[in-house]
């Protein structure tokens, strides 16, 4: 079983007033089919301990959950709104049921412990649909396994159910009309997938021929065709010359993390527009780490056309924010304009805690769900001069904010200015970085 994570007397007040039915497992992303009967042993040793865990974290609307191997136990991480939280410890032998369990309903291999692999499992609970996405992936004491929690029920598809304002937001969808790269980049965990399925979904589907060529993982798409008459041994470059043969325009693919992939997308951007995604600090660090992939700064200055960036931060709860005036000289010192008469915060505790009625939308957190800033960069005329030029990451953020191009800090702050969230989260967010 497991400890900790509602609390001993906290779980026994949840069993006194109800029973929660467990979450279903309704098979794997892919449709693959699973044979529970050919791991009975399995099964039987990790199933109901991997539902119990799931069936917690879903019940405080958690966001993602981590089993990992310390020592002689599995450390239950559940995350809700991004926020870290103990989910306690399972014994060594139920860590490591529950773990390959889990990879053999989202159709991976559990027998493979030494290479990273992902997957997903279709689930529901208390009527709700969910996707759950499955990562495993070995480290010393054994294997991290990795679950990404998203609600069906919550639409975080489009950029603007994102928080990407409406001018950037068209933008993007002028650059992604023409040939050439748009990427999504930013660290593990930040949203990049996300976020680069939302600027695949900003591109007019019903004007252009769209092809993906890499596996949704649950997510719909809708009039985009999946590319499935490669080759064996086809390379990027080969697959691509083949989808402008049949005068296809925009096309996903797989994300730049190596070389290959990276100099194969850029061969073909004259032709194409390539949506994608990698893994960087910010989008700066992201042009460097793309001209050192590519190998020839010229190239890359000439077909890239814009890299997208997030921050996840907490939303303010719609049901108890306190709104509040700023003085002027406040706004000033943000950079915020004087036209903006309310900013919004979380309400103070109560002076007397018997007087106290905790809000149940957010259980007294003061926040419920996520949003994303979004920091954009454009290669303009000027910002191609100097990658061309084979400038790093601190001329590239120079040439930025000469621009003016949008910065993290600048969306942040728009969204505290429109009521989405509050100045103590954005600075909580940052000092976090």
């Amino acid at each position: 079983m497991v400890f900790g994570f509602f609390g001993k007397k906290k779980q026994q007040e949840v069993e006194e007033e109800e029973e929660i039915e467990p979450v279903s497992f309704l098979g794997p992303t892919n449709g693959q089919d699973i044979n529970l009967k050919a791991h009975a042993k399995l099964v039987d040793a990790g199933l109901v301990a991997a539902k119990d865990l799931v069936t917690d974290a879903l019940a405080e609307r958690a966001d993602g959950l981590k089993v990992e191997p310390k020592g002689p136990v599995y450390q239950v991480t559940v995350y809700v709104d991004g926020i870290p939280q103990s989910g306690g410890k399972l014994s060594k032998a139920e860590g490591l049921a529950v773990t390959q369990v889990l990879k053999l309903v989202s159709g991976l291999d559990p027998k493979e412990r030494k290479t990273v692999q992902s997957g997903g499992i279709k689930a529901e609970f208390e009527t709700k649909k969910y996707i759950l996405t499955v990562t495993s992936s070995p480290v010393p004491d054994g294997e991290r396994l990795m679950m990404r929690i998203n609600d069906q029920a919550i639409k975080l598809e489009t950029l603007t159910e994102l928080g990407m304002g409406e001018e950037m937001r068209q933008k993007l969808r002028d650059l992604s009309s023409a040939p050439g790269v748009v990427l999504a980049a930013g660290p593990p965990g930040s949203g990049t997938t996300t976020t680069m399925y939302g600027v695949m979904r900003n591109v007019d589907a019903y004007i252009y021929t769209v092809y993906t060529m890499i596996d949704s993982g649950g997510r719909k798409l809708h009039h985009v065709a999946p590319y499935d008459d490669a080759v064996q041994g086809e390379d990027l470059e080969a697959s691509l010359t083949r989808l402008a043969r049949r005068e296809a325009n925009i096309i996903l693919i797989e994300p730049m993390k190596s070389a290959a992939v990276a100099k194969g997308a850029f061969s073909k951007a004259d032709l194409l527009t390539l949506i994608s995604e990698m893994p960087a600090k910010d989008v700066a660090s992201a042009v460097h780490q793309l001209v050192q992939l590519v190998g020839d700064p010229a190239l890359v200055a000439t077909h890239l056309r814009a890299i997208v960036t997030q921050k996840l931060f907490r939303r303010l709860c719609k049901d108890c924010k306190l709104a509040y005036r700023p003085k002027v000289d406040f706004l000033k010192k943000l950079g915020l304009d004087e036209s903006v008469k309310t900013l919004y915060r979380v309400p103070p505790p109560p002076e007397d805690p018997k007087d106290d009625e905790p809000c149940e939308k957010c259980n007294a957190v003061g926040y419920r769900g996520r949003v994303a800033m979004f920091e954009f960069l454009e290669m303009t005329p000027g910002m191609r001069d100097i990658v061309t030029a084979g400038a790093d990451p601190v001329a590239i953020r120079t040439q930025m904010k000469k621009e003016k191009q949008t910065t993290l800090q600048q969306d942040g702050l728009r969204l505290v200015a429109e009521g989405v969230t509050s100045l103590e989260e954005l600075q909580r967010v940052f000092k976090q970085a």
